[in-house]
């Protein structure tokens, strides 16, 4: 895995994210950026979305680049934004069971606004409501 990745949403400090590498290519991170290192030759203290050695993407630019994919697949550019990242990698890792700590960490939210998102799916809630039910009568016969 890359050790450490950089971000931050305001820029005012760095925080570090691990970036493991997964089985399915598309979804690649490492095996992406490794292509982008091999393709773009710029020095390692660029920032990463640098395209040649003068210029490197802005957060303005990556959304008029976001804008552009949405239209280009047919879909309404009212449904997507940049924070449609974010947004989306909050519900992901809360549907694989990881806790709201840990959604709130890796998302570098500042407050529990990222829960508004968030939705129990309903396997989830039927493991939970099947572990009330399995440990019903054990709780009962205690009182």
């Amino acid at each position: 895995y890359y050790k450490w990745s950089k971000t931050n949403q305001h820029a005012n400090r760095v925080a570090w994210i691990p970036i493991c590498t997964v089985a399915d290519d598309r979804f690649n991170i490492q095996m992406h950026l490794n292509n982008l290192f091999t393709i773009v030759k710029v020095p390692t203290t660029s920032p990463l979305f640098t395209y040649n050695r003068l210029h490197s993407h802005s957060k303005h630019s990556l959304i008029r680049l976001l804008d552009q994919v949405v239209f280009k697949a047919g879909l309404p550019l009212a449904d997507y934004s940049w924070h449609s990242f974010r947004r989306g990698a909050a519900v992901f890792a809360f549907e694989l069971g990881l806790a709201d700590s840990a959604v709130q960490l890796l998302g570098d939210w500042s407050s529990s606004a990222f829960t508004q998102y968030l939705e129990f799916a309903f396997t989830r809630k039927a493991s939970v409501a099947k572990k009330i039910a399995e440990n019903f009568d054990l709780h009962v016969q205690t009182l």
